[in-house]
């Protein structure tokens, strides 16, 4: 089971950035986002409604879920949409989200108290290794540094999100806890969506010249209900039972399919690309082979 969550969060999110790129074309990134949020809110709050559970949920649980729907919910969703306007292509993003990994280790320690093994260690560094060809070729083709550093942050939010839903709300059910994270982040944005004048300040509002309306609906309707709603649960379920890493690793492979999808736009490929997409492949197989094992990390619940 955790392997095909695996694969279908990988086929999923590895489309979602020519969703999210066919959704600009009438869509501005806030938009997008709040479109995606509270989108696949909804299709999982009818979802639990047949299938209802009773929980408490005190303060101290609505201030975590307000950390993580801010940090790795609000913040990457307008990010993703934004960098790839500004930069005029969506596969080359798509590869920044193999540093989850990484900077997942780095955030496990603190907060979980978890040191990688020697054989995820020497995986992970691995890819990041191969990848750093891949950001000095963004650098070279001419996007800034600042939308450079600006995408990074993406999978740093993505990690520090991860790290924290099971360091504070482990004993929380998926379900819950994808329908607070998504309603939380897409309320988060709405002030936003309100003020056009700070959305045009900020240049997050959408194009001046709005074209295949279809297609962008479309598009984000899809990312609401399947690459928003569905995968994130089940992304939150690997988090909780095979520990942030494995679950982290999702990130190896995205990148692969959105270079695919980029070929299709007929975006450039090079050889740079293609050299770290290789090894990135070798250290997910070296990594992920025999790693789905429940977790062993015990955490304690949060006190009412």
């Amino acid at each position: 089971m955790p392997y095909l969550f695996f694969l279908f969060i990988c086929l999923v999110w590895g489309g979602s950035f020519i969703l999210m790129d066919r959704a600009t074309h009438a869509l501005g990134p806030v938009t997008i986002a709040i479109c995606r949020l509270l989108g696949g809110a909804l299709v999982l709050a009818i979802y639990w409604l047949f299938n209802p559970q009773r929980i408490k949920l005190n303060p101290a649980y609505w201030a975590n879920v307000a950390v993580v729907a801010a940090l790795a919910n609000a913040l990457p969703f307008v990010i993703q949409p934004y960098v790839m306007v500004q930069a005029g292509e969506h596969a080359y993003f798509g590869m920044m989200v193999a540093l989850v990994p990484l900077a997942t280790i780095l955030a496990s320690i603190p907060t979980l108290g978890i040191w990688p093994s020697r054989r995820q260690l020497v995986g992970v560094l691995g890819g990041i290794v191969c990848l750093t060809a891949a950001v000095y070729d963004g650098s070279a083709r001419g996007i800034s540094p600042g939308l450079l550093a600006l995408a990074i942050t993406v999978p740093l939010s993505y990690a520090i999100g991860n790290t924290y839903i099971k360091w504070r709300l482990d004993h929380m059910p998926p379900l819950v806890l994808t329908i607070s994270f998504l309603a939380v982040g897409g309320l988060l944005l709405l002030p936003l969506q309100f003020s056009p004048s700070t959305l045009a300040a900020m240049q997050l509002d959408g194009p001046a010249q709005p074209y295949d309306w279809p297609l962008a609906i479309a598009s984000v309707a899809f990312l609401s209900i399947v690459g928003t709603g569905i995968a994130i649960l089940m992304f939150i379920h690997l988090v909780k039972h095979q520990g942030p890493l494995f679950a982290g690793m999702v990130t190896y492979v995205v990148p692969v399919l959105a270079l695919i999808w980029g070929q299709y736009d007929k975006e450039r490929l090079t050889a740079a690309q293609l050299f770290a997409i290789a090894g990135v492949l070798t250290m997910v197989a070296f990594v992920q082979w025999g790693a789905a094992a429940p977790a062993r990390q015990t955490l304690e619940p949060l006190p009412d």
